[in-house]
């Protein structure tokens, strides 16, 4: 039996190994690929206007006639999804944390209410913010803050939802 805290390995199939190789990554490379990633200098922005711009669309979809659950869900979720893994690339880790924090709390629900439209909204406006002001990083004490009211506002919308 494994335990919690140890990784499990999962061997690679033959076609992943014949696209990518196998064997160990060269020193050189993981600095060159590290170098990239360090000296990027492309604007986050543009891309995180029309994710943002994708979830708006989505929120406005999910205020309509109810349609389909799982549909909805995700056409939230993917632009949600698509912000968490681009934004960290591009030093916009309050970003991605939030994004995730969205997720999880997306993941959890089972209707789309007006109170769950809201949070997502209320997200969506602060994401913006963020991106327009280029606060990149953890965003400092107001960045804490705004993931801490986040988190609130899904702890308070599961315990009204789902008091016992």
């Amino acid at each position: 039996m494994q335990k919690v805290d140890e990784p499990k390995i999962y061997k690679a199939s033959k076609i992943l190994q014949s696209k990518v190789g196998t064997g160990l990554v060269s020193k050189e490379k993981i600095e060159t690929c590290q170098q990239t990633i360090t000296e990027n200098t492309t604007d986050f922005e543009p891309m995180a206007k029309e994710f943002l711009n994708k979830l708006a669309e989505a929120i406005n979809a999910a205020k309509g006639p109810q349609s389909d659950l799982q549909e909805l869900r995700q056409s939230v979720t993917e632009p949600v999804m698509q912000l968490k893994a681009n934004a960290s690339m591009f030093g916009y880790t309050l970003i991605g944390e939030m994004a995730n924090i969205l997720l999880s709390f997306l993941e959890s629900v089972s209707s789309i209410d007006k109170d769950m439209i809201s949070i997502v909204e209320a997200s969506h406006s602060t994401l913006t913010a963020v991106v327009k002001n280029k606060l990149k990083g953890d965003g400092g004490t107001g960045g804490r803050a705004m993931k801490e009211e986040l988190m609130g506002a899904c702890k308070r919308y599961m315990n009204k939802r789902f008091k016992k």
